[in-house]
């Protein structure tokens, strides 16, 4: 019999590799191409005043998600018509509300990384005009 939280998670539902993870790469551009993806901010508020992912939806859950209450995203209203990606510091306490949301029917991910692998992430913007190509490298995080 394993042990169980008082708070209802148990340690099998705190394994990261049960739930599925969307790479920075990926969710860059799914919002590059205006897919149908919600993007759910879940940090203190403190951390999201400092920077976000634009278009985000915020629910200051870390406390209570981290603490293994269930119902931290009970009252969090998301679209259903495309995948919710949820979002923390490193990528550690969104496992648990995406396996949250995953147990309500949503299709949820977990974003590799956090925004510490947002952050880091770079891509490449290019304009060409007669002779000449401008190749700007940026980092996703910053724009």
């Amino acid at each position: 019999m394993s042990p169980v939280s008082t708070r209802g998670i148990t340690p099998e539902d705190a394994a990261p590799l049960e739930v599925p993870v969307i790479e920075v790469e990926r969710l860059r551009d799914l919002l590059e191409r205006r897919a149908e993806v919600a993007v759910l901010d879940i940090r203190p508020a403190a951390e999201r005043a400092e920077w976000f992912i634009p278009g985000s939806l915020h629910r200051d859950a870390y406390q209570s998600l981290k603490a293994g209450e269930r119902s931290a995203l009970a009252d969090v209203e998301l679209p259903r018509h495309g995948p919710v990606v949820v979002v923390c510091a490193r990528g550690n306490t969104s496992v648990f509300g995406t396996r949250v949301l995953r147990q309500r029917g949503f299709d949820a991910y977990s974003l590799a990384g956090g925004m510490k692998a947002w952050s880091m992430a770079w891509n490449t913007a290019e304009l060409t005009a007669p002779g000449a190509t401008l190749l700007q490298v940026r980092r996703t995080g910053k724009g």
